[in-house]
């Protein structure tokens, strides 16, 4: 079968005037049959009607530069904007930026011009975006900036402030793919909406754009057969990290957006790395919190109604203050109200302060993880995580060396959760429109439901999935035990993954991050330094009794191909403590940059 082309530019997308959507978590709405090879057809048009809708002022001239030519299109966009424009993308925080509308310095409408252009060339170069709803947007931009002029008063905390959101995200008007094409064509309604875009909204947030997934999340890298695939906006040579999966390197648009400044601040998910490592890949800060700590009622998802391991949405953003500024916001809604799920805790005020204040008097202790024991960290995340060990005893800290249960306890874990049905239901989804598995699911899921079968075996009957709650539990207490035992650590610092980036189709390993969903515990990613092939180069290393993974990822490392990529690392708390390790990533992001 045909596999569609992926070089396509992805530009601006506009919801296709077909049938509504339900409100329902289920994204499988069952619909005719569409025969096979139409569904190149159905993606074809989709793309062409997105790239009908851009302005001819915000197109990048053909032919797009090449990865060769500009790798790195962080900035690229700056020569299509206005000075002031710049200013608006490039000088604040997201929390300023609203004081700034608020005030009167800055229009609503022109900071969605400025965000909305730069999203736009960001979604040409990197393929970040899945849907771009300018129009609607606009619209409501307009209306914010009459009720501002005409009371003297803002809608809410986030009056103006243009935000983007996973694909996952249902917004009014726009479609939820989730990254098949037997999904697209089904425009939401205010009743769909998820709760989170609701309380955005409702703030006085313009949602503008959602950014590219990897079909159902669950794939090393994003990739699909509508929009393709999304690079790393430092090298678009490399991935951007995406949505969770069995044996994946996660890549996602979200970050690709945020790290080209095409917005300051989105909501992603997270089952098993999403949020965090393309954040660490992106040079951007990205929380996981805790399940039930925010709303995810009306999310579109696959496994819907699995709970072992359950997914969870966060913010990702360019500065750890702005994360606790999206929480604090999204928390003062009172989303337990609406949605049943979620844990009436109100966003504490008075963790963050006390934690800041201990960290003043040097009393912070950190156990620190060098490796997982499973796959070692490429040079340039050993020295990073070296190089902070020494600032932080430099600064009075106590450090010690951080050996819990094996991670790869975790790790088999969610390799249990994602294989529970042996990838039915993502071969379901791809039935829909006879579309094949893009490379990247199929590294996972094989390419057929019979094919998953025979490699995954039958689906978990209901007695193992018992067994596997009762594994994940017990897990947790062990784990418990082991950090009581320290004496109690204020947080663990660990690699955010193996390696800075990968190359395209070279994803293999999460166990970084699963660990914290395994625990339910509240991470935090953050920058820590750069690559750097001068320092870093290629180290030799006994490979004698080493696992087939562990050797495969350690020889994929190349000084030259990730000189320069950001390296991150994950500050890890305990479960519900977003507020904690929030405020030690505030209290280290000085120290570390």
């Amino acid at each position: 079968m045909e596999n569609l082309p992926i070089s396509d530019p992805l530009i601006l997308t506009a919801p296709l005037e077909t049938s509504t959507s339900t409100a329902t978590n289920n994204p499988t709405v069952p619909g005719p049959k569409i025969e096979t090879n139409e569904y190149i057809t159905i993606a074809s048009t989709k793309r062409a009607t997105l790239a009908s809708l851009i302005p001819p002022e915000w197109r990048v001239p053909d032919p797009l530069p090449s990865a060769d030519e500009i790798p790195n299109v962080t900035k690229y966009a700056l020569k299509y904007l206005t000075s002031r424009e710049a200013d608006i993308t490039e000088k604040y925080t997201a929390e300023d930026l609203v004081v700034q509308i608020a005030q009167g310095v800055y229009s609503a409408v022109e900071v969605l011009r400025a965000f909305g252009r730069r999203a736009v060339v960001a979604g040409q170069l990197t393929n970040c975006l899945s849907e771009v709803l300018l129009s609607q947007a606009f619209k409501r931009a307009t209306e914010l900036d009459n009720h501002l002029a005409t009371t003297g008063t803002t809608v809410g905390p986030l009056h103006g402030l243009p935000v983007s959101v996973k694909d996952q995200f249902r917004v009014e008007g726009a479609q939820t793919s989730i990254g098949f094409v037997g999904l697209l064509g089904k425009k939401e309604t205010k009743e769909s909406e998820s709760e989170a875009v609701r309380i955005l909204k409702e703030a006085g947030a313009v949602v503008y754009v959602k950014t590219n997934v990897p079909s159902g999340m669950m794939a090393i890298e994003t990739n699909n057969n509508i929009i393709g695939y999304t690079s790393n906006a430092y090298n678009r040579d490399l991935s951007s990290g995406g949505s969770s999966g069995v044996f994946l390197f996660p890549t996602q648009g979200e970050a690709s957006l945020i790290a080209s400044r095409g917005s300051l601040i989105g909501l992603g998910t997270d089952i098993g790395a999403s949020i965090r490592l393309p954040a660490g890949v992106s040079g951007l800060y990205g929380l996981k919190p805790s399940v039930g700590r925010l709303p995810y009622q009306g999310l579109a998802n696959t496994m819907d109604g699995q709970t072992v391991i359950p997914s969870v949405i966060g913010p990702i953003s360019h500065s750890p203050s702005d994360l606790s500024f999206m929480m604090k916001i999204l928390l003062n809604s009172k989303p337990w109200e609406r949605d049943p799920n979620v844990i009436p805790l109100p966003w504490r005020s008075d963790v963050d302060e006390e934690v800041r204040a201990s960290g003043k008097d040097r009393k912070r202790k950190f156990g620190v993880m060098q490796w997982d024991g499973m796959v070692m960290p490429h040079p340039p995340i050993q020295r990073v995580l070296q190089e902070t060990v020494e600032k932080l005893r430099g600064e009075g800290f106590e450090v010690i060396d951080w050996n819990p249960p094996a991670h790869s306890e975790a790790f088999n874990i969610l390799f249990k959760v994602f294989t529970a049905d042996s990838g039915q239901e993502i071969h379901g989804l791809f039935s829909l429109a006879s579309e094949p598995p893009v490379p990247e699911v199929a590294l996972s899921y094989s390419n057929s439901a019979s094919a998953a079968l025979s490699a995954l075996g039958p689906p978990m009957t209901i007695t193992a999935y018992w067994e596997l709650q009762k594994q994940t539990l017990s897990y947790r207490e062990r784990y418990a035990e082991y950090w009581n035992s320290t004496g109690g650590v204020d947080a663990v610092i660990m690699p955010v993954a193996p390696s800075v980036s990968v190359r395209k189709g070279e994803g293999k390993y999460f166990g970084y991050t699963g660990v914290a969903n395994v625990l339910d515990a509240a991470s935090v990613v953050i920058p820590a330094g750069v690559s750097d092939k001068g320092k870093d180069g290629r180290k030799e290393r006994d490979m004698d009794g080493v696992s087939d993974m562990d050797k495969t990822i350690w020889e994929s490392y190349d000084p030259e191909v990730f000189d320069g990529m950001p390296v991150g690392l994950q500050i890890m708390g305990r479960r519900l403590e977003e507020e904690k390790v929030l405020a030690i990533a505030k209290e280290l992001e000085p120290l570390l940059r």
